[in-house]
């Protein structure tokens, strides 16, 4: 690549690094901030604690919606540049507020208020990030999609290291009083200064080449014109989001909650293994490039239908064969996290791309991925077997091979064959 474009997929993956870091570290400080926010009984200051961060959740779709109205209209690079900054101000605002104590209910106002904040602007980050890169690298879409998914998990790794490391450094009494800030003011100093870096980007050409065809209501054409497609697209980032949820975040839960391991067990194969999946989604991504993407999603329906079912199995019944399923749980991550965003890029003609890919990335990890925990926990505990969890997998892996195959062939001359979505 040259050199304005590695520049380019650099500060665009920023925001999908703060996106996870920030989901795995208010999931990590949860008991802190109920201590600080929440001071009702334990249990219950958890419950809300956690009941914030799902809000986050609910929130995105809607600001997915905005973003992507604005980024179809007025431009690319404006309105995720944006989504950083409001991201940033939240994340740090939240390191910074008052205890209950100090100001009473205004404090958990303030932190739910702020969540939402977090939630609206991570709606457009990320969307905003797949239509930019996949515009301005066309060529190479497959991999900057890939890079830009890797950040996303590289997030995740960020964010545990920096529990570890807190955790490590200070005393329980300097956790509570001031330890458990520090992650989300740093969070914050982090997307500040990628705000202020990617001011000096530049629009996509394909957006310049259309900006005098936008639609008055993009999102409106969405779903009249491209609804299949969008539908489509929900069941495959459904898929990523299921396997990033279930296989690295909801493990750790599993473990302790389920199968009774001891707190922390594994977390050094785990961070290993998330890492791992990292580095293949660039493979991966780089991989659609040059072969059928459309055939590729399909190959990971049909990996993880054959991989969910003995990953849990191992879990259950062969403890000493963990690095395995571990192993096959980065395969899974890299392969989802390299193709999908690929593939929901090539679905909509670039005057709603920004619209479109928002309304489906949002949709899918918002359902799927937030209740991916619920869900799993609920077969569990209704069925007695503990292997239920993949189930939940393969109900999403039929579900994205029926969307994939829903999709339509474009020909030679499509706006949006940009790409190997289909050969021959």
């Amino acid at each position: 690549m040259k050199k304005d474009q590695s520049k380019l997929l650099f500060l665009s993956s920023l925001g999908g690094i703060l996106e996870f870091y920030d989901f795995i570290i208010f999931a990590l400080f949860a008991g802190y901030i109920a201590d600080a926010f929440y001071p009702q009984s334990k249990e219950i200051g958890l419950l809300i604690a956690f009941a914030t961060f799902a809000i986050g959740y609910l929130v995105r779709p809607i600001g997915g919606i905005i973003f992507g109205h604005f980024g179809d209209r007025k431009g690319r690079k404006s309105t995720f540049t944006i989504s950083i900054l409001l991201m940033a101000i939240a994340t740090l605002c939240i390191g910074l507020v008052p205890t209950y104590t100090a100001i009473g209910i205004y404090a958990p106002c303030l932190i739910t208020l702020l969540r939402m904040l977090q939630g609206f602007s991570i709606g457009g980050e990320i969307p905003g990030s797949i239509a930019y890169v996949s515009e301005s690298l066309p060529n190479k879409k497959g991999l900057a999609c890939g890079i830009i998914f890797c950040s996303l998990t590289l997030g995740i790794v960020l964010g545990s290291l920096t529990h570890a490391l807190i955790i490590y450094v200070l005393t329980p009494t300097q956790m509570h009083d001031y330890g458990f800030r520090l992650p989300f003011i740093f969070g914050g100093i982090f997307g500040l200064c990628s705000f202020f870096l990617r001011r000096g980007l530049h629009e996509s050409s394909q957006f310049l080449n259309i900006k005098k065809e936008v639609e008055k209501l993009p999102i409106v054409v969405v779903f009249e014109q491209e609804f299949r497609h969008a539908l489509a697209g929900t069941f495959i980032i459904a898929l990523c989001a299921g396997i990033i949820t279930q296989l690295f975040l909801f493990v750790p839960s599993y473990f302790t909650k389920i199968l009774l391991l001891k707190d922390g067990a594994f977390i050094w194969e785990r961070t290993a293994s998330i890492a791992l999946g990292s580095l293949l989604s660039l493979f991966f991504g780089y991989l659609s490039d040059f072969i059928s993407v459309k055939k590729l999603m399909l190959a990971l329906g049909l990996t993880t239908l054959l991989l969910a079912y003995p990953i849990f199995a191992i879990y259950v019944y062969c403890p000493n064969l963990y690095y395995l399923a571990f192993f096959a749980s980065s395969i899974l991550m890299g392969f989802s996290a390299g193709v999908a965003p690929s593939l929901l890029a090539n679905l909509f003609p670039t005057k709603i791309r920004f619209s479109g890919i928002a309304a489906s990335y949002n949709l899918g990890f918002a359902i799927f991925g937030g209740l991916t925990p619920f869900i799993s926990l609920s077969l569990i505990y209704y069925t007695g077997i503990a292997t239920m969890p993949a189930l939940y997998l393969i109900i999403l892996s039929l579900l994205s091979i029926i969307a994939v195959i829903s999709t339509k062939k474009f020909n030679a001359t499509s706006e949006i064959d940009t790409g190997p979505l289909e050969t021959t």
